[in-house]
């Protein structure tokens, strides 16, 4: 009965889009700006794999809703959030792409203007039909803008899902075998990290036991319970509860675990891996890192599948974030496209339907699955018609972020604070005892700021 109630409002969602398009004369030319799309075709030197430009996307969204003229504008990884603002504020672009940014209440419309005018896609119809990890990070909840609170920035298309990998070749000259999931501690990783450092038994080489820097490290710490999951309906940090959420920092023995086996894991890496380097031999067969930890560095790993490496998936074998007593892990990081506050009035309507076509058509899902959000999973519950979760792998990936992703209202509060002193850490200038209380001191100067500037 859900399948078809959903069936149906696809359906009155696609008649509303005709008949909108229908009601207009020239194509409404609507600009959008996404980060890491190509103009071009591109193929990937590992699998030969031809990566689709954005032209083939802007026709697909056409073809779904007539009369309307899309083009995208490829935004850079590079400094993206300072480009997707000007192209957003300036006028330049009608929508946008965005991921967990504080910003983007700044930036973009808040949907629910636009849902409580449609008879279909209600705030109703959001609830059901999006995950509850992209519907946490879609409604606005952050200590930065509580003006914002509650409001539903845009439209979530995917959920980030990520993994590491482990050198299997590597594991077996050194005689250590990986433990199943499921018993897999961080205790037990920094253990395996160890054994597998030093002069390779069988190569005579120099081996690395695992590679982790100073970027998105500070998410490694979900695992650990380290942090306090903030449910504030108010997002008033004038009430901002600072012995339960800061203060317990001090003697807080999950935070002393997280730096303590995290000096472990620093001291098992190549020189060089606080500053991304050392790593270049990995994935290939002069590899000497047993286990990569750095998420941004294990993606590829899906080329190689998609060619049918096997000397390459074989040997390099993923394993998903750990988890700790409160069953967490990971970045919860949500992809979405969004409308530009300031778009032509005569464009809103056009824009929406663009909005909701791209976060819940399966055709544009497929396409972006299939092209570009490759460590991504959908974040529709209804997976029905998503072609990879017939992809064991995929599928085991989208529950994970089901059952295990980070749910707060604010995160910003101790991710700030930390990254500041990551790289300290990372170059041994401090032991685990004062990076506990150096995070403590931050975290409270964060707070207190943020204080001072709302009086």
């Amino acid at each position: 009965m859900k399948k078809l109630v959903s069936l149906l409002l696809a359906l009155a969602l696609v008649l509303s889009c005709m008949s909108f398009a229908a009601a207009s004369g020239e194509p409404v030319q609507i600009r959008m700006a996404w980060q890491g799309i190509s103009e071009n075709d591109t193929m990937d030197p590992i699998s030969g794999i031809v990566t689709k430009g954005s032209g083939e996307f802007e026709a697909l969204i056409e073809s779904k809703i007539p009369n309307v003229d899309v083009e995208i504008v490829p935004v850079s990884g590079d400094a993206w959030i300072q480009t997707m603002e000007v192209l957003c504020t300036s006028g330049e672009v009608d929508m946008g792409w965005y991921t967990n940014q504080v910003l983007a209440a700044e930036w973009f419309y808040d949907s629910r203007e636009l849902m409580a005018n449609d008879p279909v896609f209600t705030e109703e119809y959001f609830e059901e039909t999006f995950t509850p990890v992209a519907k946490q990070y879609t409604r606005y909840h952050t200590y930065d803008y509580p003006q914002y609170t509650d409001a539903i920035i845009g439209l979530p298309y995917d959920m980030g899902s990520y993994w590491y990998l482990y050198d299997k070749t590597l594991f077996e000259q050194w005689g250590v075998e990986m433990p199943a999931q499921e018993d897999l501690t961080f205790e037990k990783l920094l253990e395996l990290a160890q054994a597998c450092t030093g002069t390779n038994p069988v190569t005579g080489e120099q081996n690395y036991g695992c590679f982790i820097r100073p970027y998105w490290c500070e998410w490694v710490g979900v695992g650990f319970d380290m942090y306090k999951m903030i449910d504030d309906p108010e997002m008033d940090i004038m009430k901002f509860d600072m012995a339960t959420n800061v203060d317990y920092i001090l003697d807080s023995p999950e935070v002393l675990r997280y730096f303590t086996i995290l000096q472990g894991l620093i001291e098992c890496c190549p020189p060089g891996a606080a500053s991304n380097s050392g790593w270049e031999n990995f994935m290939t067969e002069d590899n000497n890192i047993a286990i990569m930890l750095d998420c941004s560095h294990t993606g590829s790993i899906l080329n190689y599948e998609y060619a049918g490496m096997t000397e390459i998936t074989d040997r390099f074998i993923p394993f998903l974030p750990l988890t700790g007593e409160m069953g967490m892990t990971g970045f919860p990081e949500v992809h979405h496209v969004a409308i530009c506050k300031n778009v032509d009035p005569a464009k809103l309507d056009t824009c929406w339907e663009i909005s909701k076509l791209i976060a819940t058509d399966v055709d544009i899902q497929n396409w972006l699955f299939q092209n570009y959000s490759f460590t991504g999973v959908t974040a529709l519950m209804d997976t029905t018609g998503i072609e990879k979760m017939s992809d064991e792998f995929y599928a085991l990936r989208y529950q994970d972020r089901m059952e295990h992703s980070l749910i707060t209202d604010d995160y910003w509060y101790w991710r700030e604070p930390i990254n500041a002193m990551l790289s300290t850490f990372f170059a041994g200038g401090m032991t685990p005892e004062q990076a506990r209380e150096q995070l403590h001191a931050d975290v409270t100067k964060w707070v207190q700021n943020k204080q001072a500037q709302m009086q």
